[in-house]
């Protein structure tokens, strides 16, 4: 054991399970968000694309921060940045707004993935470690799946805001677990 004080096992998956579910909650709601901001299909896909390079921005830059103010710290930035774009993106009335939001989520998202692995390295040895990363690896194979399927099921009975309010608590929820 390289650290005596190591995080739990649920708290790493949440962390680094979020971004996924993230970005493919709200998929399902692709129409009813270019109707409801009257705008078009390909307008309202361009968010995925948009949520990708705020992904790939954080990634750049988390592991940057966490060195200088500490591994704890930046995952609780992170987690405020993305609960804030969040929000966001739920308070969004224009398709450009909800663009901006989206990267800003995506932005603080990425903490997950970047200081995950590296608290995962530093806490972790050998088998432990090993298998640490294998369940790691089966977590992130479904959360892309069931955040497409609760956002599916968030969309058709409660509209698609709902995939906003749940990821803007899911925010609050990280926060306060982390």
């Amino acid at each position: 054991m390289k650290n005596d004080l190591k995080p739990s096992i649920l708290l790493l998956l949440c962390l680094i399970g979020f971004p996924q579910i993230s970005e493919t909650i709200y998929s399902p709601s692709l129409p009813a968000i270019a109707l409801a901001l009257h705008t078009s299909q390909a307008w309202v896909q361009w968010t995925l694309s948009v949520y990708f390079i705020g992904f790939a921005l954080g990634v750049l830059c988390w592991g940057y921060v966490s060195d200088y103010i500490g591994r704890r710290p930046s995952m609780l930035l992170g987690i405020v940045t993305y609960t804030l774009g969040s929000l966001g993106s739920l308070l969004a009335h224009h398709i450009g707004a909800l663009m901006i939001m989206g990267c800003v989520q995506a932005f603080g998202a990425s903490v997950g993935s970047i200081i995950t692995m590296t608290i995962i390295r530093e806490c972790y040895e050998g088998d432990e470690r090993n298998r640490l990363f294998a369940i790691i690896g089966m977590a992130l194979s479904s959360t892309s799946a069931l955040g497409a399927v609760i956002g599916g099921y968030l969309s058709h009975y409660l509209g698609w805001e709902s995939n906003f309010v749940t990821l803007f608590l899911m925010g609050i929820v990280l926060v306060w677990y982390a």
